[in-house]
């Protein structure tokens, strides 16, 4: 257990609270080497690349021309992309920041094609490769195609500590695509859909590394998830009273992610199930979020938080509206009475289920694979262990909202869901005890430890570089 620090640096005062996260435990090291004056290194020459002209070729050079801790400059202004500066090279990225001068003044205006290697930012990270965007505005207004597939900011491959900060998303359907194993923040950005396009405004994608996930222990408090904080997502009425189907955010395959301290306005969390070709999310801690209906016509959003896979953590979160379509967090479990894709059906002869309820009686099959209340198969015995999902403290226009059955309108379904998934064993309306689940420190060390991690980086390749000259 690291202890809890205060650092005095000339940034002033910073408090950290104890983690045992050995990612955490690092970044504490270095935080407190970066405050310290004088400690670091004075050969620690970390460079500003400077874009010549806010063009996909000009990012491009400038990115190829860093280094390791480097920081690449975009100038302010407005520019239409149609490819992005990473197509064509797929390059992964190295241990930068990619910074614009603001997101009201470097401003990308996307009409890229709908493959999504054309996207304006496809992030390749790679582990022990710290990135950083920032600054910067994805404009799609106007385009018909913009974010089509991917969302204009595309991050894949393994590094575990990326951070998007401060960027405005204007416009798109889809806004950004995270996929594989990766961790990191994204913190203080604006998802506006204002402008309605064909289909759907489902603007976020989080997918896991798939199966693998499923094999591993939950992380649940921990660094070890993609966060989501101090955002704000606005849906206009024109986009969302079509339908309502239009969440923020969608984790699946695997996801781990954590939603936190948002503004939430006209949209929902949908924590995805399995579908054909995916399995579905693995952990979600959705916590002191504030989502509000405004505008819109009745029955839309169709809901705040819907919980169909997984381990969830729904707590502290205020809805404010009257014109929600479901007024509780739903909790379901589609396979219970109908076969998905190449998962089939939860029926007591599945083998990627427990099973620990025989063919043919009441809740066959249970616990099944991936459902909620059992989020992963850690020690590899063809049985998910127990994880119950939790809320409490939360909200709608003052009243109490709790985890509930999602209804299906046929009394058959429901009768085979509840059979499946049940309070008091699955899910419970309650806070957990402290030694199930303790969330993670906020803000995330990445808001405050940033500067820091990037002079370690940059120390780091200066002294390897010096060793490869000794040689």
């Amino acid at each position: 257990m690291f202890f809890a620090l205060q650092i005095q640096g000339s940034a002033g005062m910073v408090d950290m609270t104890p983690t045992t996260d050995p990612w955490m435990h690092k970044l504490l090291l270095v935080f407190l080497l970066a405050a310290a004056d004088g400690l670091l290194p004075t050969s620690v020459r970390a460079e500003t690349r400077a874009a010549a002209a806010l063009t996909p070729e000009a990012v491009w050079d400038a990115f190829n021309a860093a280094k390791d801790g480097d920081t690449v400059q975009l100038p302010a202004g407005t520019a239409v992309w149609q490819h992005g500066w990473n197509s064509k090279h797929w390059a992964k990225m190295k241990a930068i920041t990619i910074q614009g001068a603001g997101s009201d003044k470097t401003i990308i205006r996307t009409d890229t094609t709908t493959a999504p290697g054309d996207k304006a930012f496809v992030l390749n990270g790679a582990e022990g490769k710290p990135f950083r965007i920032t600054g910067i505005t994805f404009d799609g207004t106007g385009f018909p195609t913009a974010g089509t597939w991917a969302g204009e900011v595309v991050i894949n491959g393994n590094c575990k500590n990326f951070r998007v900060d401060h960027c405005k998303f204007l416009n798109m359907n889809q806004m950004m695509t995270i996929t594989g194993d990766t961790y990191g923040l994204v913190d203080h950005c604006c998802f506006y859909p204002m402008e309605k396009k064909s289909g759907l405004a489902q603007t976020i994608y989080c997918q896991g590394p798939g199966k693998v996930a499923f094999t591993r222990p939950l992380t649940m408090g921990t660094a070890q998830a993609v966060y989501f904080e101090d955002n704000e997502a606005h849906f206009s009425p024109e986009v969302v009273n079509e339908t309502g189907n239009n969440p923020w955010i969608v984790p699946y395959s695997g996801a781990r992610v954590v939603i936190r301290h948002n503004q939430i306005i006209n949209s929902q969390l949908e924590i995805y199930r399995v579908r054909p070709g995916a399995y579905g999310s693995q952990s979600a801690e959705i916590y002191d979020n504030t989502f509000s209906a405004e505008g819109l016509k009745m029955g839309r959003p169709q809901g705040f938080i819907f919980i169909a896979g997984g381990v969830a953590m729904v707590f502290n979160n205020t809805v404010t509206g009257t014109t929600y379509n479901t007024r509780t967090i739903q909790v379901s479990h589609e396979r219970s009475f109908e076969a998905i894709g190449e998962f089939g059906i939860c029926d007591g002869k599945n083998p990627i289920d427990g099973n620990q309820i025989p063919a043919g009686q009441i809740g066959a099959g249970y616990p099944g694979m991936g459902q909620p209340g059992r989020a992963t198969d850690a020690n590899g015995d063809g049985v998910f262990e127990p994880s119950p999902c939790y809320a409490w403290n939360n909200t709608l226009n003052g009243a109490t909202v709790n985890l509930v059955l999602r209804p299906w309108g046929d009394p058959e379904k429901d009768a085979k869901q509840a059979a499946h998934v049940q309070e008091g064993r699955d899910f419970f309306n309650e806070q957990p005890k402290p030694e199930y689940y303790k969330p993670y420190v906020y803000p995330h060390p990445l808001q405050r430890g940033w500067e820091a991690l990037m002079k370690s980086v940059a120390d780091s390749t200066n002294a390897t570089a010096a060793s490869a000259r000794k040689l």
